[in-house]
């Protein structure tokens, strides 16, 4: 869900060292919260400390126990929509994925996948360049089982021991192939905290019939929710506009990114879905963040 000011947050890692960051030393659980905030252009504001911030579980105040700004190397998942449907907008899917990898953190780890009738993995590993030359032979076609597609990239990336682990989709959100539902995707994507970045990929509305038009929204609407529900962004872009610059924006997101940390509560209830709420001291912010955590990732 994305407010101003003040957002709904949660990401749990179990913390058994040091954060290298700040030289935190850590006994027990963390629960680790990504956030990004941007201003009303847009633009991320750098530069807020820990004073910034106020932390709430269940609504009640949590001593903020770990702050760090590092450009942490991070687990991105880069997910391909190369179904028969997106043909004609490949090649822009390509110059998009070349885009994000240019502002990358060298020691990033990558896991690209590619969605059509089938997901398949068309490259890992940190070398950008290899991973981009990889990139450029994708060719579309087939149906799209997008959130397999999704589920399984996901899989992949929180399977590193990375603390950033996240998905940068690229697809107009349609799905007429997969064995999974909406709803098995979106538990999956927050139990295993892996933050869902996208671009929305729009057509225009002229020519299009009513339920092309419904289509089209729905899919709008699922790569919104997966970006919501799980502390990511999703982008809109149309046929007029560059995509190029929306990746470009995404890969900043995940740079300039603030990380706060806080004691994990004790539960009896080892399921219970806990809603974290941040608060930032700066007016007319836009903040983006997952909306909770179960209490049983943070004691696993």
């Amino acid at each position: 869900m994305r407010i101003r000011a003040t957002f709904w947050i949660a990401g749990t890692f179990l913390l058994a060292g040091a954060i290298k960051a700040q030289e935190y030393r850590v006994d027990s659980r963390l629960v680790l919260v990504p956030v990004t905030v941007v201003d009303g252009r847009g633009a991320h504001i750098r530069g807020l400390t820990k004073e910034s911030f106020a932390v709430f579980e269940d609504g009640h105040p949590q001593a903020i126990a770990a702050f760090y700004t590092e450009d942490t190397p991070c687990a991105v998942g880069l997910v391909m929509d190369v179904s028969g449907s997106l043909k004609r907008w490949l090649d822009r899917e390509k110059d998009s994925i070349h885009a994000f990898l240019e502002l990358s953190n060298p020691q990033d780890e990558y896991f690209v996948t590619t969605v059509a009738s089938t997901p398949s993995v068309l490259s890992s590993g940190s070398d950008a360049r290899e991973i981009a030359e990889r990139v450029r032979a994708v060719r579309a076609e087939g149906w799209t089982a997008l959130y397999d597609g999704i589920r399984f990239a996901a899989d992949q990336v929180r399977r590193s021991r990375r603390a950033c682990r996240a998905l940068f989709v690229l697809s107009d959100g349609a799905d007429n192939h997969s064995r999974i539902t909406k709803q098995e995707l979106m538990r999956f994507l927050v139990e295993a905290d892996v933050q869902v970045f996208s671009i929305a990929i729009g057509e225009t509305m002229a020519g299009r019939k009513g339920v092309q038009l419904i289509e089209d929204q729905r899919g709008i609407v699922l790569l919104s929710d997966l970006a919501d529900k799980t502390g990511g962004l999703s982008i809109r872009v149309r046929d007029s506009d560059d995509p190029a610059d929306a990746a470009r924006r995404i890969s900043r997101a995940l740079r300039d990114r603030y990380v706060i940390g806080f004691q994990a509560s004790d539960s009896s209830d080892s399921a219970k879905w806990r809603r974290i709420q941040v608060k930032t001291d700066r007016s007319r912010a836009t903040v983006y963040a997952r909306s909770g955590y179960r209490s049983s990732a943070a004691i696993e």
